[in-house]
């Protein structure tokens, strides 16, 4: 690829010429020709625009097209991990309206993925790290499938095109492609963008391949801290069944508007973790360093280990922090991930118990309730009763790990439909009632 000037004025344009080492090879000559041909017919912002194409004196295919400044979406996500839902689908809105444009046309683009989506910087600072400043381009259409064209393509047997982290199970296996092989590469996009992490990932190519085509993905919200109901559009997207998922591309994205913005506000089932810490009386009348070290370290560490399991910061004071997830509709996932977060606390309380530099004076006292509240579509807790910490927080007195009664139901050992494999409740004791919530120890606490 080179930068390059029109001789006729027609002003800046990127150059792309084929390598003379591949220029022998038919099959990498096709993908060229191809790339231009399939870009040439998509007219839409979101489509690079080609503008001439030939062939130098040696035989190499050239073209040239629109030169972008900007970052590729994987530059981007590397620079900033994670993105907010509301920049995922400010990026995801143009990218569904180039791919539905693309199949309009009947062409299946076949390698959605981060480098392959280019982000134009539209100007100013803010465009490095506001997607709003930036026009979206999809580019490398060298492996679409050009559906309504007759001729070989530019699979084989023995050949799998596009790139195998974001594979759909029939372009793996070499069946018929559609609209849909796209969309389960778009699931595998805003997955990444979301939580953070891909769907699948695998040491070797084949156990990568076996995870596309037999693998349930985890549910994103167990993964990353957020909304529950943005599971199934994405889940529905990557379904090893083609019947399965959106029809479009531009249904997929609907799907997953509609999942973002119809809770919000709302009332939601949630799960709210309350990490206290506190020094002897007295103790901080003349504090030395160990003391005040070890009270600062308390609460980074327990946000820390259960940020891991999907519980968000939603309240912070000096001696405090409120964490949160919104529970799951499915019954399933619901026990899976309370079962998770009391496994994760069981854990947490190991580790503060043999933390380095613990000091006696130092008290944590760790509280799970359930309850409602109001969760946005990026999942933090902006209100609703589980925020109202005198309506169900104990009186101070009783140090270690307290559940509530509502937190751990279905969970505790010997009851009918308790979890079983993903962890049962074992008590130490039982505090009892107290702000009309029931109390139950689980983590006595440290001597």
């Amino acid at each position: 690829m080179y930068a390059a000037e029109r001789l006729d004025g027609g002003g800046a344009v990127a150059l792309k010429l084929m390598h003379p080492e591949l220029s022998a090879s038919p099959e990498a000559v096709a993908r060229f020709e191809r790339e231009v041909a399939a870009t040439r017919r998509v007219r839409h912002p979101g489509v690079v625009e080609v503008y001439e194409q030939g062939r130098l004196a040696d035989g190499r295919p050239w073209f040239t097209m629109e030169r972008l400044e900007g970052v590729s979406l994987k530059e981007h996500l590397e620079r900033r991990g994670r993105l907010p839902l509301r920049e995922v689908l400010e990026i995801l809105g143009p990218l569904c309206g180039a791919l539905s444009a693309a199949h309009a046309l009947s062409i299946v683009h076949r390698d959605v993925k981060p480098s392959n989506v280019f982000l134009v910087r539209a100007g100013g600072p803010a465009a490095e790290a506001d997607a709003a400043a930036h026009r979206v381009v999809l580019l490398d259409f060298g492996v679409a499938k050009l559906l309504d064209l007759e001729g070989a393509g530019l699979t084989s047997s023995r050949h799998v095109i596009g790139s195998l982290s974001c594979m759909a199970p029939e372009q793996i296996l070499g069946k018929a492609v559609d609209a849909r092989t796209d969309v389960y590469a778009l699931g595998v996009l805003v997955y990444q963008m979301l939580v953070g992490e891909m769907p699948f990932s695998g040491r070797t190519a084949l156990a990568l391949q076996q995870m596309h085509l037999y693998t349930a993905p985890r549910s994103p919200s167990l993964v990353a801290p957020l909304d529950p109901a943005l599971n199934t559009p994405i889940l529905r997207a990557l379904a090893k069944e083609a019947a399965a998922r959106q029809p479009s591309a531009g249904a997929f994205f609907a799907e997953l508007v509609a999942a973002g913005v119809s809770r919000v506000g709302a009332q939601r089932r949630a799960l709210a973790v309350l990490v206290e810490v506190h020094a002897d009386e007295g103790a901080l009348d003349e504090p030395d360093d160990g003391l005040l070290d070890d009270l600062e370290a308390v609460l980074p560490a327990s946000a820390g280990a259960l940020g891991r399991v999907g519980l968000r910061p939603s309240l912070e004071t000096g001696t405090s922090v409120l964490l949160s997830a919104a529970r799951p509709d499915d019954a399933a996932l619901d026990v899976q991930l309370r079962a998770g977060v009391v496994e994760a606390l069981a854990a947490l309380w190991g580790r503060l118990a043999a933390r380095p530099g613990r000091d006696a004076r130092v008290h944590v006292r760790i509280c799970l309730h359930a309850g409602v509240a109001e969760i946005s579509a990026e999942g933090e807790m902006t209100g609703g009763d589980l925020m109202k910490l005198s309506s169900w927080v104990p009186e101070p007195g009783t140090e270690g790990v307290l559940a509530s009664d509502a937190a751990v139901e279905g969970l505790r050992a010997g009851a009918a439909g308790a979890a079983g494999a993903v962890g049962e409740v074992e008590e130490v004791g039982e505090v009892g009632a107290v702000q009309g919530v029931r109390w139950l120890l689980l983590a006595p606490g440290q001597r």
